[in-house]
């Protein structure tokens, strides 16, 4: 009896053993760090450039039209998603490290942050930290007081901050108009060179991005379901540069402008499937197309400047499984030009 009790505290000592032994073990052996994915290389023209997917948490959306927003604030990515419903809105931070995006946890709620109204068109934000989206007028969001301009007044539905971030163009719905921002509140809106699909948009005025020299670069349609441009403007509303030819069969013409983005020394549209790329003397440099550029079927959904000649991609496909849209981002480098 003694001898069988023996073996059984034993048998106990062991198993106690065992699990104390796969407990350090577990410590010691924490879920492995995210890793950077590799460069890939990419030939448009003469040009190589380089592709490299960033390792992000999970993003989703319910479709591809709720992703509102895609840029860069202060070296972090911002992502802005609307509710399947529409009741809310989130603003998306992420820190980057080495192509590891990471939760920015000083933004929002651990990198989150929620708007709960329902049916924003827009949403952007200041290198302070302000967060300004459109609903039925302006919002600015800072330090939890929501204060809102031209309420029920502008049927505008996006914002471009210009440099100094003193003022802003208010744009969409045939909106051109110039405000001034004070105190964190828009005022003195007026009407602007583009207001109301003046030349060369007569056919609608669809995407505004101003760069920090303060060119103001628009893209739309020449005439009403016609092909689309982009140009560039200077502060006085003078025509800088021409992107894009009116005419349909040409090789650089946009059809179906989704988005665009101004780099350092190129300007990159989604036309439709395709990625097209201008150097910024306004040279064509060609198409891309989107899915075997991403990989996977992927369509491209937004573009976002990044930093010099880097272009940030968001791209999207529908999950099969969740029927949720996955979104995955990438960075495209461009090489500097070679002045000749």
């Amino acid at each position: 009896m003694k001898k069988k009790f023996l073996l059984l505290a034993g048998a106990c000592l062991l198993l106690v053993l065992i699990i104390v032994g796969c407990s350090k073990v577990e410590i010691k052996n924490p879920l492995k760090k995210a890793e950077p994915y590799p460069f890939q290389p990419v030939e448009l023209a003469n040009l190589r450039l380089n592709l490299k997917q960033l390792n992000s948490p999970p993003l989703t959306v319910y479709d591809p039209d709720k992703i509102l927003n895609f840029f860069l604030q202060n070296n972090n990515y911002y992502v802005a998603l609307r509710s399947e419903d529409g009741n809310t809105s989130t603003l998306q931070s992420f820190q980057d490290k080495d192509g590891v995006l990471t939760p920015f946890k000083r933004f929002g709620t651990d990198g989150v942050l929620t708007l709960k109204a329902k049916m924003i068109l827009s949403v952007t934000l200041g290198v302070d930290g302000v967060v300004y989206y459109i609903r039925n007028g302006v919002h600015t969001l800072k330090n939890g007081n929501d204060i809102v301009s031209y309420e029920g007044k502008t049927t505008a539905t996006k914002i471009a901050l210009t440099p100094g971030e003193h003022q802003a163009y208010l744009y969409g719905n045939d909106n051109f108009t110039k405000s001034d921002i004070k105190d964190d509140a828009f005022e003195n809106n007026t009407p602007s060179f583009l207001h109301n699909r003046h030349a060369p948009f007569k056919g609608g005025l669809t995407l505004v991005q101003i760069t920090n020299d303060g060119t103001i670069y628009g893209g739309g349609r020449v005439v009403p379901n016609g092909t689309n441009i982009v140009v560039g403007f200077n502060k006085n509303g003078g025509v800088v540069k021409t992107y894009g030819q009116p005419t349909a069969t040409s090789k650089s013409s946009i059809t179906n402008l989704v988005d665009m983005a101004v780099l350092k020394d190129y300007v990159c549209v989604i036309d439709g499937f395709n990625l097209k790329v201008w150097q910024k003397n306004g040279t064509y440099l060609g198409a891309l197309n989107c899915s075997k550029l991403l990989g996977n079927n992927l369509n491209a959904g937004k573009l976002a400047t990044v930093k010099d000649n880097t272009l940030g991609i968001l791209g999207y496909l529908r999950n099969s499984e969740t029927k949720l849209v996955d979104i995955t981002l990438f960075n495209l480098v461009f090489p500097q030009p070679v002045k000749k």
